[in-house]
């Protein structure tokens, strides 16, 4: 058994550039809808109100688990264009009852306006998560990045962003 969560997102393309915002992660969609209705009403979002985006992600899933070789994305940034795919196997965190949860990056710096980052994906203990930097710490690219590695533990049904 595979358990999801709910990642709302606000992408917007104007006439000089691609922008996205995670907005932050929900074990319902009542909850994800309750905070998107919050966000629209803040300034930057509500000019692209049909912008926001919701992804599922599956919990203790590492991504890029194989490493990488090359500089990735517009400007270096590698957020997984399109969540997990969910099946009749995944069923909803909110099983759970958990409250927090722990996203897991990794970004260097290439030169001073330009990082390389990717997202590696969302673990259900900190544990996880650090189990899951050793094992990525072994494959090409994050190998000449140890240290880079970021874990930020968010609470759920929080909205990230007031505005931009």
């Amino acid at each position: 058994m595979e358990y999801f969560i709910y990642a709302l997102n606000h992408t917007y393309t104007d006439e000089t550039h691609t922008d996205t915002k995670f907005l932050g992660f929900f074990n319902s969609l009542e909850d994800l809808e309750e905070i998107k209705q919050k966000a629209v009403l803040l300034s930057g979002f509500r000019d692209y109100p049909d912008c926001f985006v919701t992804d599922y992600y599956i919990l203790d899933k590492i991504h890029w688990k194989d490493g990488f070789q090359n500089v990735i994305g517009e400007i270096g940034r590698d957020y997984i264009e399109k969540g997990d795919i969910i099946d009749d196997h995944c069923i909803s965190i909110k099983e759970l009852g958990i409250n927090t949860v722990f996203s897991l990056s990794h970004s260097y710096t290439i030169h001073t306006f330009l990082d390389d980052e990717r997202y590696i994906g969302v673990f259900s203990s900190l544990d996880k998560a650090e189990i899951a930097i050793d094992q990525l710490k072994k494959k090409p690219g994050f190998r000449d990045y140890p240290n880079d590695f970021n874990i930020s533990e968010l609470d759920l049904k929080v909205l990230l962003w007031s505005g931009f």
